[in-house]
């Protein structure tokens, strides 16, 4: 018995390291659809709404950072489009990303920007709810360990 504890130890170890370094798999498909439709609509429109201030997040893995690489014309030009196979196919596993946090954590974020270090990112959410607080998209979103960094960016909201 204790030769096969040895044993299954060192796997259970192994497969618990292969499992921790695997992009996030979105267990809710309607979160995934939810993602990729908002993130190919020009926000706010009639039907949603975004923050007034962004949230500026950079994940711990630099593939995802790549994943979401996007100036704000591509972006727009993407929207303007407003056909997912017109998306690089990289930008598909940001998504999924992006779609991850919002099944976990309940904050659904529109893509303003990507540089290979961090996104910008405006809360969006249908019209008829209420916005959520940027301070607890930050503290829900700031405390996932995908995210190595995170900062709230009110410097664009109005008066």
């Amino acid at each position: 018995m204790a030769k096969l504890n040895g044993l299954f130890l060192p796997l259970f170890a192994a497969l618990g390291l292969l499992v921790g370094c695997s992009p996030a798999t979105v267990s809710d498909d309607s979160a995934l659809q939810r993602v990729q439709q908002v993130n190919l609509m020009h926000l706010p429109n009639a039907d949603w709404k975004v923050s007034e201030g962004t949230l500026q997040l950079s994940f711990c893995r630099n593939k995802i950072n790549d994943a979401l690489l996007a100036t704000e014309e591509d972006l727009n030009r993407w929207r303007l489009v407003q056909e997912p196979s017109a998306l690089p196919q990289r930008r598909q596993r940001g998504l999924a990303e992006l779609a991850a946090l919002y099944s976990e954590h309940g904050v659904l974020l529109w893509q303003e920007w990507g540089t290979v270090s961090s996104q910008s990112y405006r809360v969006a959410t249908a019209r008829e709810k209420p916005m959520p607080s940027l301070l607890d998209a930050l503290a829900r979103l700031g405390r996932d360990k995908r995210i190595c960094f995170s900062a709230l960016d009110s410097s664009s909201e109005e008066n």
